[in-house]
């Protein structure tokens, strides 16, 4: 039994970022609402963005594209998008999927949003 996606969107003016908490199911039906609410953020300028994924119960591949576009939507508009609470199925398909590394990641929103510097919340440079 599917369970239906839920967005939260919550903004913190310190340290300047958006937390986006995620529940649910997220697969070809519901991914779109994850995208457009990624893409509305940034359109405000809302590019700091912690994706809390600690209530995600299931993601197919259609879930993933759409937190890749969302990396890649707030990257190319000078921010970032970090991952909280990445677990359970999620974990095993991002490591399954070689993505695992792909996105910066902390145990929780807490950790998320005490990081020091932008630039300790960009992912990793990949090797060419």
């Amino acid at each position: 039994m599917s369970r239906e996606l839920s967005i939260d969107v919550d903004h913190h003016e310190r340290p300047g970022c958006t937390v986006v908490t995620v529940g649910g199911d997220i697969d070809r039906n519901s991914s779109p609402l994850l995208r457009d609410t990624i893409q509305e953020l940034v359109s405000v300028h809302r590019t700091r963005l912690v994706v809390d994924v600690g209530g995600i119960t299931f993601c197919d591949s259609t879930g993933l594209r759409a937190l890749l576009s969302g990396a890649r939507t707030t990257s190319e508009a000078g921010g970032w998008l970090r991952l909280a609470g990445v677990r359970g199925h999620l974990e095993r398909l991002l490591r399954m999927t070689d993505l695992y590394d792909r996105f910066p990641m902390d145990a929780d929103v807490t950790d998320s949003l005490d990081h020091p510097s932008e630039a300790d919340l960009r992912p990793p440079e990949r090797p060419e």
